[in-house]
């Protein structure tokens, strides 16, 4: 992937600085560079888990390796609509398969089926948020822990109502 020339040095916790976003490239690079900066919580909500973002090595590996680096590290996925994948495979559905004690997926509850915004959070710090989980206009920041308080007070709220993601579980037999 190439590397975004005005925000190449933008660092997790530090730079306070609000990236507007209107590209699929530009978009996939600010998710892909906050999950690779990402030492202890990974938020996500989506609602076909947008595979140019997360279904590709980079941003698996990035995951992976925050979901083993620490005892405590947590990622936790929201897909709210998850019918389009259960037919087709995603790295992230198993590497939820594969880690379940560190990568959990759940399904909104009732209340938030309808919610069509996407949203990442990372660290308490950054975030990703696109209005519209259909486009690919967004704005970030990597450092602003008012905003990523704020919208992580409302992924809790989603979190906590939603039930487990069983579309996705490998059957052992």
């Amino acid at each position: 992937m190439s590397e975004e020339p005005q925000t190449s040095a933008l660092k997790l916790g530090e730079d306070n600085l609000l990236v507007e976003i209107d590209t699929r490239e530009t978009l996939a690079w600010h998710t892909l560079s906050m999950a690779q900066q990402c030492s202890r919580h990974l938020d996500i909500v989506s609602r076909h888990l947008d595979p140019q973002l997360y279904d590709t090595d980079d941003f698996s590996a990035a995951v992976k390796r925050l979901a083993l680096s620490r005892r405590r590290a947590r990622v936790r996925i929201m897909v709210i609509d998850a019918r389009p994948l259960v037919s087709k495979g995603h790295r992230l559905i198993d590497l939820c398969n594969r880690l379940p004690s560190f990568v959990e997926m759940r399904a909104p509850g009732r209340q938030h089926r309808s919610y069509n915004q996407a949203v990442m959070l990372v660290d308490g710090h950054g975030y990703i948020h696109r209005q519209f989980s259909d486009r690919f206009e967004a704005q970030a920041n990597f450092a602003d822990r008012r905003v990523a308080s704020s919208m992580g007070d409302r992924f809790e709220d989603m979190w906590e109502r939603g039930v487990p993601e069983t579309r996705f579980r490998r059957l052992h037999i």
